[in-house]
């Protein structure tokens, strides 16, 4: 019988075990100061934390800050011909670049992107215009730098803007005329003009001799003339025959050739060739830039050609003068460049007619135009020049100079006369047998 009071008395003691060693830990624990850390043993109940949760403060709010309007972005998108790259490494570029910038000092909520487009070949700048309206409408661009020709097709084709109500600055006086006649599309404002190009004679200015006025000293300078006799715009003889007859035909529903005008220029025609002046390989030539290189190549002596060819390439001794009329009356045909806007929305097309003025403005455009070779669309800017040689030439051509004529004019009768000029100087026909050929062409048998 005293077995199992022993075993009652061992199992009361293994039962207070625990209880003594948790006892004992407790003691232990005040002791150090420090309590066991018990979280292995008894489950936590605390929230979980958030990765990036701030810890509560007891610090006040503050108060909400008022509402400030925000500002959006505006991109404004810039194509332009390699010639006016701001990235080029030229005097004119570094202008533009700066320029650019002025602007957006002005505007920092603006941004501007320049890209550069060629303006013929695969992908030429109407080109991509025509095909980024319909495949890409959203990279679009907002203002576009193209020539007279480009900016007819473009504006009938409703890929540039008429700026009519968007502007007042092409109706202030400080344009020549050819300016206005660029920026002009039947009545209606295509664009701000800004760099003008005219027809003009290139010629050694350092032989001591003074450049042909007119046609019988052409002649009787027994010097090679260069010019594109087989351009198909035929621009050369309009030119000639312009500065006679005053008015070129179809201009008006009354105005028709005038034989005796246009027989006056072949006629000329066959002087110089007998002459060796105009020699009958001048007919190889379709452009103006073929011309000059006859020029820089020697084969000539002097070349007809733009402005823009002569003031931007590097020949020595090559100075500009009027191109030699029949009377010795100054004339030219002139043609030029023009800043157009895109449609897109009120507020980004106000923003581009904007940076266009800021692009024409005088002061600018002036001294820009020396550095880029471009001749000036205002008058105020033909002080920039008086430093130059020709200045003189230029007082006297930049009033008279008028706009060559329109895409449909020159693809009609264009042909033609190279045709009838071509024959002329091959020494095919006789001049009045020219002339014929051409007005049955023209008007039929």
């Amino acid at each position: 019988m005293k077995k199992p009071m022993i075993y009652s008395k061992y199992k009361t003691l293994l039962r207070l075990i625990p209880g003594l060693i948790i006892m004992g830990l407790l003691v232990f624990g005040i002791s150090s100061c420090n309590f066991p850390d018990l979280g292995g043993i008894f489950p936590s109940r605390s929230a979980t934390e958030i990765p990036g949760a701030a810890a509560a403060s007891s610090t006040p709010r503050p108060s909400a800050t008022p509402n400030i309007p925000v500002v959006q972005s505006r991109r404004l998108i810039v194509w332009v011909p390699p010639q006016f790259d701001p990235a080029a490494a030229t005097t004119a570029g570094n202008l533009f670049l700066s320029r650019l910038d002025e602007f957006i000092d002005r505007r920092p909520q603006t941004e501007i992107q320049v890209r550069v487009k060629s303006i013929t070949g695969d992908f030429g700048i109407l080109e991509s215009l025509q095909v980024t309206d319909s495949a890409a409408p959203l990279i679009m661009p907002d203002l576009v730098a193209l020539p007279r020709s480009l900016v007819e097709q473009a504006f009938n084709a409703g890929l540039i803007l008429p700026l009519n109500g968007y502007t007042e600055s092409i109706v202030e006086n400080d344009w020549y005329d050819y300016a206005l006649e660029l920026a002009h599309i039947n009545d209606q404002i295509a664009g701000i003009p800004f760099a003008g190009d005219l027809m003009v004679l290139a010629y050694k200015d350092d032989t001591g001799e003074v450049p042909p006025p007119d046609w019988d000293a052409v002649i009787a300078g027994q010097t090679t003339l260069a010019f594109p006799a087989s351009d198909p715009r035929g621009l050369v003889t309009l030119t000639l025959y312009q500065s006679l007859a005053g008015e070129l035909p179809g201009a008006t529903e009354k105005a028709l050739i005038r034989e005796d005008a246009l027989l006056d220029v072949f006629s000329y025609y066959q002087e110089a060739q007998a002459a060796s002046v105009m020699p009958y390989w001048l007919t190889q030539f379709e452009t103006e830039e073929q011309a000059w290189q006859s020029y820089q190549d020697r084969q000539s002596t002097m070349a007809i050609t733009w402005s823009s060819i002569l003031l931007t390439a590097d020949s020595a001794n090559t100075s500009l003068a009027a191109m030699p009329t029949k009377e010795a009356k100054p004339f030219s045909y002139a043609d030029g460049w023009i800043w157009c806007v895109v449609p897109s929305n009120s507020e980004t097309e106000q923003e581009a007619v904007e940076l266009i003025e800021f692009l024409t403005e005088s002061s600018y455009l002036n001294t820009w135009g020396v550095e880029a070779g471009y001749l000036p669309v205002r008058p105020s800017g033909l002080d920039s020049w008086s430093e130059l040689p020709f200045y003189t030439t230029l007082q006297q051509l930049l009033p008279a100079a008028v706009l060559m004529p329109g895409n449909d004019l020159l693809d009609d009768l264009g042909p033609v006369i190279r045709d009838a000029v071509t024959s002329v100087l091959k020494d095919q026909v006789e001049p009045t047998v020219a002339l014929s050929a051409l007005l049955e062409e023209i008007q039929g048998p």
